[in-house]
C-alpha cells in the first residue's frame, strides 16, 4: 500500500516533491523517485510484500518503469508461469510482474491482476504511459489534463500542491451532502478526475487520455448451469478461494471483527479452512448508547472461532472526530462508518499492518432491507391503510435507536408513490431538498472530458434495474457506486491515514458477476419486516458458527453521530449558520430547516453531520464563495 504521484510532460523536482509531500502519509516505510524530460514520479512505500529494498519504487524494468499503489493477489502464480517462460526475478515484490506481464501481453495485461491496485506505467521505449485501477476501485487514482501535461496522484490533494489551476466542483459538494459521496469519475475540482473503476487508460504527450473499460458486467440472462443443490457449494468455494487469497503478506495480518455475519465468515474461514492463527480487532466506544456496542458478539464469535481478540476502547470525542476525519479525506464521504474505521485503524496499527475487513458483503449478498423493500414494493403500492400509518408515523418522529426502524419504515411508506429507481434514491439519501433550495444562486456544470461519460460500467440505476430486475439491479449498482465510492473510499482513506493496509476479501470479480445473475431469492425473502436477509451467505456462514450466532439482528459499523447531535453539536450548528455554511455556498435556511426538524423528533443526523464535515473540510481547503 503506498502513494504516489506522476507527470507525463514538463515538471521539476520542486513541484514534484511538493506534490508528493500530499501522499507521504501513504507510504511512511521508503520513498524513491524517477525524473526525465518526459515522465516523472515519487512514490512513497507501504512495505507489505517483498518489503526489502529490492522492491523500492519507482520500479525499472527492461525500459518500462512502474509505480503501483496496492496488492496482486495472484502475483505468485503469474511469477512462476513468468519464470517458466524465461524471465528473472530481481525482487520478492509483487510490483515485479507488472512490468513482465505487460512486455509480453500489452494491454491485456489488466485482465491477468487478482489485486487491489492504482498503476502508472511508462514505456520509455514507445514513449506511452498506461494508468489502471482494479475492478472495485479499492485503490484511488486521480488524473488531471491541463496545458499539455497529464497529472497522476494517489491523492487528489496533490494537485492543490502543484502548477495546476483548479476549480471547486459544485457537482460533488450537492452530491456529497445528498448522497454522502462523490461518485467517479468526478473529484472536487473540475480540473481533476478519477479514472473509473475497471478501466485503465493511454497516455502520449500532448495528446488527449484515451480511457478504455477492460472489466465488464455479465449479461443479465447469463446460464448458470447449477442445480439448486449445487449454489452454495459453488458459492462458498469462491468465497473460501478469495478470503484465503488476500491473505498474502510478509508483514502481520488481522481481522477486523464486528460479530456480524462477513467479517465472522472471514475469520471462520481463515481458521477452519486456512488453518491459520487469526488476530481479531473491534472497537467499542466509551460513553456511547449501548446499540452502537457490537463488541459484545465479536467476543462470542472470537471466543468460538479461537482467534486473539483485541477490543479496543475510543474516546472520540466529537469535535476531534470531526477534525481528523475532514483532514484524512482529500474527498469527503459523509458516512459515519468513517470514524469507527479510522479508529480501529489505528489502534489496530500498534499490532499488524494489514487488516481485513468485511466491505461488500451486505451488497454482494443482500444484507439491507431496502432490498427487501424494493421486492415487495410493487405489491404495496396499493396498500389501503398507507397514509393513515403514514401520519401515524410522522406523528411519532423516529426512533433513538441506532437501527431507527419508524424512520425506516416512514421512508418506505413514502417511496410507494415513485417508481422502483426513484424510490431506491429517496431511501438512500440524506435529503430530497433540490439544487435551489440548498444552494445560493450557483449552476451546476457539465463534465469537462467526453470519457466522464463514456467510460461508466452501466447505464444508471433504472437500466441496472431494467436488465437484472429491481432487486439485483440495486445491489450492482450498490457495488458499483456505494461500495466503490463510499465504503472503500472511507476504508482507504482512514487506514491510510494511520498507515495500515486494508482489504476486503469479499470482494473478487468472478464471484460479483456470478452473484449479479443469481436469482434474488438467494439474497432477499420472505415479508418485509421479517428481514430475511443475506439468504445464501448465512448458510454457508452456520458452517462455522451456530445458528444463533448468525441470526442475530443486524447492526451496522456505526459512530454515534446521532448521540452527539443532540449536544455536541449545537453550538457548532449555530456557528455554521452564522458564519455562512459552506463559503457561503449552502442557505442559512436550510441548514436552520435541518436543525429544527432535528430538535423536533426526525433524524437529521445524516445531513446536518455532512454540512459540518464538508464545512469543516472546505475552511482546511481554504473554499470561499
Amino acid at each position: 500500500m503506498c502513494g504516489f504521484v506522476s507527470i507525463l510532460g514538463k515538471t521539476d523536482a520542486v513541484e514534484l516533491k511538493a506534490m508528493a509531500a500530499a501522499v507521504a502519509a501513504r507510504g511512511p516505510d521508503g520513498q524513491g523517485e524517477f525524473m526525465s524530460s518526459d515522465f516523472s514520479a515519487i512514490h512513497h512505500r507501504l512495505a507489505i510484500i517483498g518489503p526489502d529494498a529490492r522492491g523500492n519504487q519507482p520500479m525499472q524494468i527492461d525500459d518500462v518503469v512502474v509505480v503501483f499503489n496496492g496488492c496482486i493477489y495472484n502475483y505468485k502464480v503469474l511469477r512462476e508461469k513468468l519464470e517458466a517462460d524465461g524471465v528473472t526475478f530481481q525482487s520478492d515484490s509483487d510490483t515485479e510482474v507488472i512490468p513482465h506481464l505487460y512486455r509480453r501481453f500489452g494491454l491485456g495485461v489488466f485482465n491477468l491482476l487478482e489485486g487491489m491496485f492504482s498503476i502508472v506505467l511508462w514505456d520509455k521505449r514507445e514513449q506511452i504511459c498506461l494508468v489502471a485501477r482494479d475492478v472495485f476501485g479499492e485503490k484511488p487514482l486521480f488524473v488531471c489534463e491541463q496545458d499539455g501535461r497529464l497529472g497522476f496522484a494517489s491523492s487528489q490533494n496533490a494537485f492543490e500542491k502543484g502548477k495546476w489551476s483548479l476549480t471547486p466542483n459544485l457537482n460533488s459538494v450537492y452530491q456529497i451532502l445528498t448522497r454522502m459521496r462523490a461518485e467517479a469519475p468526478q473529484s472536487m475540482y473540475e480540473e481533476v478526475s478519477q479514472i473509473p473503476a475497471g478501466c485503465y487508460a493511454i497516455a502520449r504527450a500532448g495528446q488527449p487520455l484515451q480511457i478504455r473499460r477492460y472489466f465488464f458486467l455479465p449479461e443479465p440472462d447469463q446460464p448458470q448451469d447449477l442445480t439448486a443443490d449445487e449454489i452454495k457449494p459453488e458459492v462458498k468455494s469462491m468465497l473460501v478461494q478469495s478470503i484465503t487469497a488476500k491473505t498474502v503478506s510478509d508483514k502481520p495480518l488481522g481481522v477486523f471483527l464486528s460479530g456480524g455475519v462477513d467479517s465472522s465468515l472471514i475469520a471462520g474461514v481463515l481458521k477452519q479452512d486456512a488453518g491459520q492463527d487469526v488476530h481479531s480487532f473491534c472497537v467499542r466506544f466509551m460513553d456511547a448508547p449501548k446499540d452502537y456496542d457490537e463488541s459484545v458478539y465479536a467476543q462470542q464469535v472470537a471466543d468460538h472461532l479461537g482467534t486473539t481478540h483485541q477490543t479496543l476502547e475510543v474516546n472520540a470525542t466529537a469535535h476531534q472526530a470531526l477534525d481528523d476525519l475532514a483532514s484524512a479525506f482529500d474527498m469527503p464521504v459523509t458516512n459515519s462508518a468513517a470514524l469507527p474505521t479510522y479508529l480501529i485503524s489505528r489502534e489496530a496499527k500498534k499490532h499488524v499492518d494489514v487488516a481485513l475487513s468485511g466491505v461488500g458483503g451486505d451488497e454482494l449478498f443482500g444484507g439491507y432491507p431496502r432490498y427487501l423493500g424494493l421486492k415487495w414494493h410493487e405489491k404495496l403500492q396499493g396498500l389501503p391503510a398507507r397514509s393513515m400509518a403514514l401520519k401515524l408515523l410522522e406523528s411519532l418522529g423516529d426512533s433513538a435507536s441506532s437501527r431507527n426502524l419508524r424512520g425506516r419504515l416512514r421512508r418506505f411508506l413514502k417511496g410507494l408513490n415513485d417508481n422502483p429507481a426513484d424510490a431506491y434514491r429517496r431511501w438512500t439519501s440524506t435529503t430530497d431538498a433540490a439544487w435551489s433550495d440548498m444552494f445560493v444562486g450557483m449552476q451546476l456544470s457539465q463534465p469537462k472530458h467526453a470519457w466522464q461519460n463514456m467510460s461508466q460500467i452501466s447505464s444508471g440505476l433504472q437500466g441496472l434495474m431494467q436488465q437484472y430486475g429491481v432487486v439485483n439491479g440495486a445491489m450492482i449498482d450498490d457495488v458499483i457506486h456505494y461500495v466503490g465510492d463510499d465504503l472503500l473510499a472511507v476504508g482507504d482513506r482512514m487506514s491510510m491515514a494511520n498507515g495500515l493496509e486494508l482489504r476486503a476479501p469479499l470482494l473478487d470479480a468472478g464471484l460479483f458477476s456470478f452473484m449479479a445473475t443469481l436469482d434474488d431469492s438467494w439474497k432477499v425473502e420472505g415479508l418485509p419486516w421479517q428481514e430475511k436477509l443475506k439468504v445464501l451467505l448465512k448458510e454457508i456462514t452456520c458452517d462455522y458458527l451456530p445458528r444463533e450466532m448468525v441470526y442475530r439482528p443486524k447492526q451496522g459499523f456505526m459512530a454515534p453521530i446521532k448521540h452527539w447531535m443532540k449536544a455536541d453539536f449545537k453550538d457548532d450548528i449555530h456557528a455554521m449558520i452564522a458564519d455562512k455554511p459552506l463559503g457561503g455556498l449552502v442557505r442559512e435556511s436550510f441548514v436552520q430547516e435541518q436543525w429544527d426538524r432535528h430538535q423536533k423528533g426526525e433524524d437529521k443526523s445524516d445531513i446536518l453531520w455532512g454540512l459540518l464535515l464538508m464545512n469543516r473540510w472546505m475552511q482546511q481547503h481554504g473554499w470561499r464563495f
